[in-house]
C-alpha cells in the first residue's frame, strides 16, 4: 500500500511539475500575435486605469481609456498621422504628441518594433525582452494562443495586463478630424 501511495506522490508531482502548465507550448518570437483587441490594465507611477487596445498592424492601433479621469480619451495611431477624441473633440497631427514616458505611444511603437524580425531575445517561460530607444521592454505571451498576456516597462515604470481578447481585428477606426 505504501509503494502505490508513493508512486501516485510521484506521478502526482511529476505532472504538477511538468505537464500541468497553463501556458501551453514554448513560443517563438515570430509566433506571437500581435493583432488583437483586449481591454488592458495599466499599473504606473500615477494610478492605474483600464483601456480598450487594438492592434491591426504597423503602425495601426487604437488606445481609449476606460475608467479614471481620462475616461472616453481616445487615441488613434494610423499610417498617415495620429488622432486623438475626445467628447465629440478631435485633433489629428502627423505625429504623436503625447508626452514621452506616455504608456500609449510606448505600447503602440514597442509592439512595432517587436514585430520585426530578430528583434527580441526569449528568456525562456514564454517570456521575450527587446529595447527601443535605449528603453527596454518585455512580453509575456501565452503559449496556447500566442497572444501577449503582459508588458512591461521598467525604465518607465509601467505594466500592462491584456484580457478578454476579442476576436481578430482586421483594421482600427480613425475618425476624421473636423475642419
Amino acid at each position: 500500500m505504501r509503494r502505490i501511495l508513493l508512486a501516485g506522490a510521484a506521478i502526482l508531482c511529476f505532472a504538477f511539475f511538468f505537464g500541468c502548465s497553463a501556458g501551453g507550448k514554448t513560443v517563438r518570437a515570430e509566433d506571437v500575435n500581435y493583432v488583437f483587441s483586449c481591454k488592458a490594465d495599466v499599473t504606473c507611477a500615477n494610478g492605474t486605469l483600464t483601456c480598450a487596445f487594438r492592434r491591426a498592424g504597423q503602425q495601426d492601433a487604437t488606445v481609449e481609456i476606460l475608467s479614471g479621469s481620462g475616461k472616453g480619451l481616445k487615441w488613434y495611431w494610423s499610417g498617415d498621422g495620429f488622432t486623438q477624441t475626445y467628447q465629440n473633440l478631435s485633433a489629428r497631427s502627423e505625429a504623436c504628441v503625447l508626452p514621452e514616458g506616455s504608456f500609449a505611444p510606448f505600447l503602440v511603437e514597442a509592439l512595432d518594433y517587436a514585430e520585426k524580425a530578430g528583434t527580441l531575445e526569449s528568456r525562456g517561460d514564454n517570456v521575450f525582452t527587446g529595447s527601443l530607444n535605449g528603453r527596454g521592454f518585455s512580453l509575456t505571451v501565452d503559449g496556447k494562443t500566442g497572444n501577449i498576456q503582459n508588458f512591461s516597462a521598467p525604465d518607465w515604470n509601467f505594466e500592462i495586463k491584456f484580457h478578454d481578447f476579442e476576436e481578430p481585428v482586421l483594421q482600427t477606426y480613425v475618425p476624421e478630424a473636423p475642419s
